[in-house]
């Protein structure tokens, strides 16, 4: 008898599982937290939780299920910190502008839960077949939203054309994915201004010396 299909798409939203289960929620996070996909190990996640592997299949189908149902949570939670940046929409007139909004959204995220931060990065890291895969059981690819917002920042001429639009989306990408990197404990202020100086240095460098134009 075949296999029946599970329903990844029936893990999102109100009905997610994983708002019923706090431990294998921290567990999960735990763990893909500090490893790629592929590394994680389901086993130590259900341990941790304490749940049984008939009651986890049932409720989640496989270990991508769960994974499925975390970044579900924890995109929400990301996107409540990006809410009124997008309720001004993402302006491409400008772009460095809005960049520092959503650069003070992304420290305040890390800020929040620095695991939530280091998982984000750990998805950065999966290959696009995988990604493809996760995109689509949400219906929103949301690097591609991104990737679309600096190639109208090209067009606009806010970003000079001489940069290829895909080598400054991974430069943005590398910027936010180490953000905590650059950021030393202290007044949460202090980091922000940090976070933001970052993008001043995309935007004008780091020479005392004007170029010739």
């Amino acid at each position: 008898m075949r296999k029946r299909e599970f329903n990844y798409r029936a893990l999102i939203g109100e009905d997610n599982p994983l708002l019923r289960y706090r431990e294998l929620r921290e567990a999960a996070i735990d763990e893909f937290s500090q490893r790629r996909y592929g590394d994680a190990s389901l086993n130590d996640i259900l341990k941790k939780a304490g749940m049984s592997k008939g009651s986890f299949y049932h409720h989640f189908g496989d270990k991508f299920g769960l994974y499925v149902a975390m970044m579900d949570l924890i995109t929400q939670k990301k996107l409540s910190f990006f809410y009124p940046l997008l309720e001004q929409g993402l302006d491409t007139s400008d772009f460095f502008g809005t960049l520092k909004l959503a650069m003070r959204a992304t420290t305040e995220f890390m800020l929040a839960d620095e695991r939530m931060h280091h998982l984000s990065n750990r998805l950065m890291e999966e290959d696009d077949h995988f990604r493809g895969q996760l995109f689509g059981c949400f219906g929103v690819d949301y690097y591609q939203s991104f990737n679309d917002w600096v190639y109208q920042a090209v067009q606009s001429g806010e970003i000079d054309s001489r940069y290829p639009p895909e080598f400054v989306v991974k430069v943005v990408e590398i910027m936010f994915a180490n953000v905590h990197k650059l950021l030393s404990a202290g007044d949460p202020e202090h980091l922000l201004e940090t976070a933001c100086q970052v993008i001043d240095v995309i935007q004008h460098g780091i020479s005392s010396k004007k170029g010739d134009a």
